[in-house]
C-alpha cells in the first residue's frame, strides 16, 4: 500500500498592491506572487480582477485562491509559476535530532 501524497493547499492569501499576492501553502512553501502578467491577459475572468478593489477581495476556499467572481488559481500552477520566476521561498529542512 502507497501513502498518498497529501494535496497542496494555499493556507493564507493576503492581497497587496500593485496586484501582487503574498500566498503561504501547506508544506509551508511561501512568497509574493505578482500576479500582474495574468490579469493583464483577455479573459473573462481575468477583467474583473484589473480593478485594485476586486482583486482584494481574494479568499481562500478549500485551500485554493478564489475571487467572487468565481474565478480561482490551482494552488499547484500557482506554486510551480512562483518557483519559476523565483518568487517562492522554501521552508528550512527539518532537523532530526540524535
Amino acid at each position: 500500500m502507497t501513502d498518498k501524497p497529501a494535496r497542496l493547499k494555499v493556507t493564507a492569501i493576503r492581497a497587496i498592491v500593485p496586484f501582487k499576492l503574498v500566498v503561504t501553502f501547506s508544506d509551508g512553501a511561501s512568497g509574493t506572487f505578482d500576479a500582474a502578467p495574468m490579469i493583464g491577459e483577455r479573459g473573462e475572468g481575468t477583467e474583473p480582477l484589473r480593478d485594485r478593489r476586486f482583486f482584494g477581495t481574494v479568499g481562500l476556499a478549500n485551500g485554493v485562491p478564489t475571487w467572487p467572481n468565481h474565478f480561482d488559481l490551482s494552488p499547484l500552477w500557482l506554486r510551480e509559476e512562483m518557483e519559476k520566476r523565483g518568487e517562492l521561498v522554501l521552508p528550512p529542512p527539518l532537523r532530526r535530532r540524535r
